[in-house]
């Protein structure tokens, strides 16, 4: 006879995983019915390592069995829409939208970044891990007969938002747990002395900082980077880290030679500034701009820039990160690539009617 016995329900009050054990130890699916609707969403990433002779293959569309970018989109989009079916304890969830985006295809592999998105009671991170995960076995199955020796990797969670737990970032979470290790390190070595970059016991908590209008921006002209800057520069930082973002001469395995962004210059300003307020309020101290250009932009050209001010190093990072985050997910504004087979609205089908 085993000499393992069930918990008790004290112990089962108290276990971090209870929520899913019923009284007497069985498995069972959380009860949310009582928990309010709230907008949910969650990033995953997966990578593919591959040979350079199949990433350039992928790169120049010659693999065998034709569009294979665009077949591991629709199947990681239809995975996260079935991942109730495939994971016996989650919820059916009704997904207001997914996406599976193929971020970086370079000379040993591909990485896929997947967002899932819900208005619900429950969270959406196993959408996204589940769409991040089959797009990567998609692209395994439609590679294999030109390389077997592929490997999926580092699929994970990089983000998610909404419900009572709040925000979560994994590049925080690691920051803060290598800071934990380093301070202990330190404590164990006997080091006398504190950094002089923490927060000392004497130092007041940061404050939430009010937004300034002026500080998001939608031009047609070329970003003035040191504009961007200046708007979260001042005496208090000890920091500023900005993002840049340029337009490439790729995307997905195409060739781009110029790219076009349209927007109502209204919407996006006003939806910069709320992205803007929510992160400052969940940030104290933190100061946020951010400049989007549309209109035609040439391969090299600045196409966004995000700039982030704090005390510390740590709180900067995390801001310009979250700001590029929120804007690339949230602002309305369309993007047409042009290549040498045309222009094409990207994330969307193309409407132009051929002639038979």
């Amino acid at each position: 006879m085993s000499d393992q016995r069930s918990p008790s329900n004290t112990e089962l009050e108290h276990h971090p995983l209870s929520t899913h054990l019923d009284p007497e130890g069985k498995v069972r699916m959380v009860d949310v019915g009582e928990k309010p609707i709230t907008a949910r969403k969650a990033v995953a990433t997966a990578r593919v390592t591959m040979s350079p002779e199949t990433a350039k293959a992928l790169r120049e569309r010659t693999t065998p069995k034709g569009d294979v970018l665009a077949t591991a989109r629709i199947a990681g989009i239809q995975a996260a829409k079935r991942t109730h079916e495939l994971i016996p304890l989650c919820h059916g969830i009704a997904l207001t939208n997914v996406s599976v985006d193929f971020v970086a295809i370079d000379d040993d592999g591909v990485s896929i970044e997947a967002t899932a998105q819900a208005s619900d009671r429950t969270g959406v991170e196993m959408e996204a891990l589940t769409a991040a995960s089959v797009a990567a076995l998609t692209l395994y199955d439609m590679l294999k007969g030109i390389d077997r020796a592929m490997v999926i990797t580092d699929v994970r969670l990089e983000a998610k938002d909404g419900g009572r737990s709040g925000s979560w970032r994994r590049e925080s979470h690691e920051a803060h747990a290598h800071a934990a290790h380093h301070h202990e390190r330190h404590e164990h070595q006997g080091h006398g002395h504190k950094h002089a970059h923490k927060h000392g016991a004497n130092e007041p908590a940061p404050e939430a900082v009010a937004v300034d209008p002026e500080a998001f921006v939608l031009t047609r002209d070329a970003i003035d980077l040191a504009a961007v800057r200046a708007r979260v520069a001042h005496a208090s930082a000890g920091a500023v880290c900005v993002f840049e973002g340029t337009v490439r001469d790729h995307n997905e395995g195409r060739a781009v030679t110029l790219l076009e962004y349209e927007a109502y210059d209204k919407m996006v300003t006003a939806e910069m500034r709320r992205i803007a307020e929510e992160l400052q309020r969940a940030l104290p101290g933190v100061r946020l701009a951010a400049t989007h250009r549309v209109g035609a932009l040439s391969v090299g050209d600045t196409a966004v820039i995000c700039a982030a001010s704090a005390a510390h190093r740590g709180e900067a990072f995390e801001g310009a990160r979250r700001l590029i985050d929120e804007v690339k997910a949230r602002l309305p504004i369309w993007k047409r690539e042009h290549g040498p087979d045309g222009p094409y609205w990207v994330g969307w089908e193309d409407a132009r009617c051929t002639s038979d």
